[in-house]
């Protein structure tokens, strides 16, 4: 129903009220008011009378003439589903596992990524890579070359990840290793916000749900993590991985525990690179740069024969995409949950930290510690962890105070106090 009415500096307002809609619009004559409101009125009962067929056949000049596509949506009348339906029926159709395979060529073919947002299913098959190089491509202010570089940082981390599959995890663990690695706050900051950037145009593509690097923060507090197992809760964590839905978590961690190797190089290890003649694992590129070799103690070869393949592929596969390392998080978030550790920080009352979070990272710490612990050279320990500099090394050495105590009194007998 339409209502006109006067207004003191003489114009006239109409409103409409019709089937849950309300519209108001003001005019310089009651005339003018009267037939906006016929007008809408008339849009409101033609499209309501309009069939599916009708609807899909409208064209966009009709649309308009009836009060725009808003209108329709005021109805609840979702025009894009109506002229897409058989297609959005193909796009809900295809498996998870379809849709990771999809080619851009297909996906243009169904109807475009549009169609698949609209259907709510995510494409995933742009790397983090490609993302880049579309962000480059598009990059329009100074310094291009500068930006280049800063970028390609961030290649050699996540290249050819699929996008989407990158989290806050992985972002964090590499900023840790950052951390541990004796970089400045200021110098991650900097990397930081180039990756940010680059998540910010991968959101405003769609590629992405939301900037994962504004929940990684770094300030000159940040901390390393110093959280070593204790003997208790090794034993808890090695008895759980065995009781693991997901089979290779346990030779995962015992390769960790006794390797001090990174996750994502034992992630990319191959079965190409493991030796069983001479009980080894190589490392082709690791994070600094170099090679190294893996000594693999008999624990570990006697799970790596159990679960031997011929081959190159991957030792830790992802079961959908074998050439995409295995997806370990739901397994491992439940295997410490199962081993009463904890993946989150234990607070005080005060809101100070008693007790750290465990990573998989604390697996390496833990590596340094215990070789330290047992009396292991510096340089032997840096040369094992593949740390290019000692200082790097002792960031992951703990010393407890039985074992500073025991420095002391030794010092004190040499010099026969």
């Amino acid at each position: 129903m339409a209502y006109i009415r006067p207004l003191s500096n003489g114009n006239f307002r109409a409103d409409v009220r019709l089937k849950g809609i309300v519209k108001n619009k003001t005019f310089p004559s009651e005339k003018l008011a009267q037939a906006w409101a016929d007008n809408i009125e008339c849009g409101i009962k033609a499209i309501l009378n309009l069939d599916q067929a009708q609807l899909m056949a409208l064209s966009d000049d009709e649309i308009y003439a009836l009060g725009g596509e808003e209108l329709f949506k005021q109805l609840g009348i979702d025009l894009f589903a109506i002229r897409h339906a058989a297609k959005l029926e193909a796009i809900n159709a295809l498996s998870k596992k379809k849709l990771l395979q999809l080619s851009v060529q297909e996906i243009e073919r169904m109807g475009g990524a549009e169609l698949f947002v609209k259907a709510g299913k995510r494409i995933r098959y742009k790397t983090f890579r490609e993302v880049c190089n579309e962000y480059l491509a598009r990059w329009n202010k100074k310094d291009y070359q500068g930006q280049m570089q800063r970028v390609d940082y961030w290649c050699n981390a996540f290249g050819d990840r699929i996008m989407t599959d990158i989290d806050i995890f992985d972002l964090r663990e590499h900023v840790d290793d950052m951390i541990d690695a004796g970089e400045r706050t200021t110098t991650i900051n900097r990397k930081k916000a180039v990756l940010s950037s680059v998540y910010k145009f991968a959101l405003s593509r769609g590629y992405v749900d939301e900037n994962l690097v504004r929940s990684v923060v770094v300030d000159d507090d940040t901390k390393r993590r110093d959280r070593v197992l204790s003997d208790q809760e090794r034993q808890r964590l090695i008895k759980a991985c065995k009781e693991s839905h997901w089979n290779k978590l346990y030779l995962l961690v015992i390769m960790a525990m006794t390797t001090g190797a990174r996750k994502g190089e034992l992630m990319n290890l191959r079965w190409s690179d493991v030796s069983f003649k001479d009980n080894t694992g190589f490392l082709g590129d690791t994070k600094n740069g170099t090679s190294r070799e893996l000594y693999l103690a008999p624990v570990v070869m006697t799970e790596l024969k159990r679960h031997q393949e011929v081959g190159a592929g991957l030792i830790f596969p992802s079961a959908e995409l074998p050439e995409q390392p295995m997806d370990f998080r739901k397994a491992w978030r439940n295997t410490l949950k199962a081993a009463n550790i904890s993946d989150r920080d234990i607070l005080n009352p005060d809101g100070s930290v008693k007790l750290e979070k465990f990573t998989f990272h604390c697996l390496r710490h833990g590596f340094c510690s215990a070789l330290s612990d047992s009396g292991k050279e510096i340089n032997q320990i840096a040369k094992l962890a593949g740390h290019k500099s000692i200082q790097t090394t002792m960031r992951y050495i703990h010393q407890g105070r039985d074992q500073k105590r025991q420095i002391v009194n030794e010092l004190a007998l040499a010099f026969n106090l």
